[in-house]
């Protein structure tokens, strides 16, 4: 029982992880040549000639193998006749199959995904998967920013194929405009991080949301392989609420990090604990993740 064959769910109970994509992303990182390949394909240019394949009319055929595959709940979601895979992958979800845990108080979770939680400590450093960060490196070397989360805590929050790839706002306030950090579309499975540093290599952008109490919560959009576009509803400065839709992400698997600073929000204990023991926690968008200290 290992972090590469289980997740657990919020109730405590585990989740197997599908081993064959474990082994898919060995082989082809573990090894010079096929790791060459994955470079190339990371490339924004090899993005969109893949977006341009899974939006034609053709890609729509692989809708029904991958739903069976991914065991996606088709009930959860808007009724729609989808046009291409593309089209297809962005599908809206009915509002009452994704609850949201509202509250002044509340940190809640902005996507589907598999979460952990790590503390930043004082020099601004923390390790993912025993990869060493600071959070200058995540926000592409602004050390002023950084600084404001020093004894925060760092939600990684990453989303896999079967996930819904809408994404809210997890709290309320004046959200400052986008900031876009260009990179590789590198794939954010876990075993990745024996290969590459996603979370300072890969394509991402990030905004401040300053809550009510001035607490500057820091959202990023990361993207990875297939996602050749991050699309946000509000790139510039805007008044957002809780909840309320943020954007979405286009093909492939990716990742949103969650920053907030010390003295703000504390995670919820099982995220703490799972991510210590070296699980990640299924996460549902709108899903209470921290509380307002």
């Amino acid at each position: 029982m290992t972090k590469e064959t289980f997740y657990k769910n919020r109730d405590g109970s585990l989740v197997p992880v599908p081993i064959s994509n474990n082994r898919l992303i060995e082989k082809m990182f573990s090894h010079t040549v096929t790791r060459g390949i994955m470079k190339l394909v990371s490339a924004r240019w090899f993005a969109e000639i893949e977006r341009a394949v899974l939006s034609s009319f053709f890609s729509s055929f692989f809708i029904t193998k991958f739903v069976r595959k991914n065991g996606i709940k088709l009930r959860e979601y808007k009724k729609k006749k989808y046009t291409s895979f593309h089209d297809f992958f962005y599908r809206e979800i009915k509002p009452e199959s994704r609850p949201l845990a509202l509250g002044a108080d509340a940190l809640i979770s902005p996507c589907d995904c598999k979460a952990s939680v790590y503390r930043i400590h004082e020099d601004s450093c923390f390790a993912v998967k025993g990869v060493p960060y600071t959070v200058a490196e995540v926000l592409g070397g602004d050390e002023k920013l950084a600084a404001g989360y020093n004894g925060g805590y760092f939600f990684l929050l990453r989303l896999s194929l079967d996930d819904y790839h809408h994404y809210c706002y997890p709290v309320s306030g004046r959200k400052e405009p986008d900031v876009a950090i260009p990179g590789k579309l590198y794939t954010v499975h876990p075993l990745i991080h024996k290969y590459a540093a996603v979370y300072r290599e890969n394509a991402r952008r990030f905004a401040v949301i300053t809550t009510e109490n001035a607490h500057g919560v820091l959202m990023m959009e990361v993207g990875a392989l297939g996602v050749g576009k991050v699309v946000n509803d509000h790139t510039g400065t805007a008044d957002v609420a809780q909840g309320q839709e943020a954007g979405h992400f286009e093909f492939g698997g990716s990742t949103i990090l969650v920053l907030v600073p010390e003295g703000s929000y504390i995670p919820d204990e099982d995220l703490t604990a799972n991510t210590k023991d070296g699980f990640e926690t299924v996460v549902k968008m709108g899903q209470h993740i921290g509380q307002r200290i």
